[in-house]
């Protein structure tokens, strides 16, 4: 009687204990956001054994409060921004840059009317008469207004670029993923030949007392890096934009980004895209035989759904 009491209490245990291993780790984020950055948050965890559901969180319109909505009750558990000192300081930073620093790379929106007060412009110091209108909570702003550029903050940018034709604005300063959303106004142009550049850094928070969700997302990173994935899905998102926007063939307007905390990880050069050279995280263009860390077989095994499915 005791020994099957025993076997019972075993059983039930061993039981809860495989139930708590497999059961859904819930993670909160914000709707509507980039499909590119919810996708690397799930290969970024999939490299533990339990499954990721993510549950999309609504009514967060800023990144203000969505940092102040992290890791509360009714919140979030993961939020994604541009870095800076002071970001730093309100949440915990995973400190790997998500698009390898292309929100540094800003196209100039300008007045289509206008295309010729800008053929002369060779350094940024030529920028400083110029009025730029930025985002309220974007922290680019404050890498434009402490280099000395003239800063006007809105709410909107499709009435940014309404400020623009209306000459209330000099320039729109867009990072190069966001500008294909305005390419059809044509009350306003790319400037087709400048670039103003300057390193940043986009990261995934956390609350500063999460250190368990923190520690998984760096892991599952890092090991992203290491084996190629994390390249396949930056290249499955981003190559053709790149490919197509020439970046290496624009004149490049280099500003210093004062923000950036001193942990920036500037120096591996693996994280961060560069126009005209080839930067792989892996050196896989060494290895286009199909092996191990080739990108050519990387989809297969980079999926997320398939890494759960092989560590049930």
């Amino acid at each position: 009687m005791h020994r099957f009491l025993l076997a019972l209490i075993l059983s039930i245990s061993f039981s809860s204990a495989a139930y708590t291993v497999r059961a859904p780790l819930e993670i909160r984020v914000t709707s509507g956001a980039n499909p590119y950055v919810l996708q690397l948050i799930e290969l970024a965890l999939s490299y533990q054994p339990r499954p990721v559901s993510l549950k999309t969180v609504a009514g967060i319109p800023t990144q203000t409060r969505a940092v102040r909505l992290l890791g509360k009750q009714s919140g979030i558990d993961v939020f994604w921004s541009v870095t800076s000192e002071e970001r730093e300081q309100q949440a915990l930073p995973i400190r790997i840059p998500l698009v390898k620093g292309l929100l540094g790379y800003r196209i100039l929106f300008i007045d289509a009317n206008r295309s010729a007060e800008f053929t002369h412009i060779k350094h940024w110091g030529q920028l400083k008469p110029l009025l730029f209108g930025l985002r309220h909570d974007w922290p680019d702003r404050a890498v434009f207004e402490r280099n000395g550029l003239q800063v006007v903050a809105f709410h909107d940018t499709q009435k940014a670029m309404t400020m623009l034709s209306n000459r209330r604005l000099d320039v729109v300063p867009l990072d190069i993923l966001a500008a294909e959303d305005f390419s059809a106004r044509t009350d306003v142009m790319v400037q087709p030949h400048l670039l103003i550049t300057y390193p940043s850094a986009v990261y995934l928070f956390v609350d500063k007392n999460n250190i368990q969700l923190h520690t998984l997302l760096e892991s599952g990173l890092e090991q992203a890096i290491a084996d190629g994935c994390f390249e396949w899905l930056f290249r499955s998102h981003f190559a053709k934009k790149l490919e197509q926007l020439e970046l290496a063939a624009r004149m490049r307007l280099t500003l210093p980004n004062p923000t950036l905390s001193a942990e920036t990880p500037l120096s591996r050069s693996e994280l961060w895209y560069q126009p005209g050279k080839y930067n792989d995280n892996n050196n896989t263009q060494h290895k286009s035989s199909g092996g191990p860390g080739s990108l050519v077989n990387a989809h297969a095994r980079c999926l997320p759904v398939d890494r759960q499915a092989s560590t049930d």
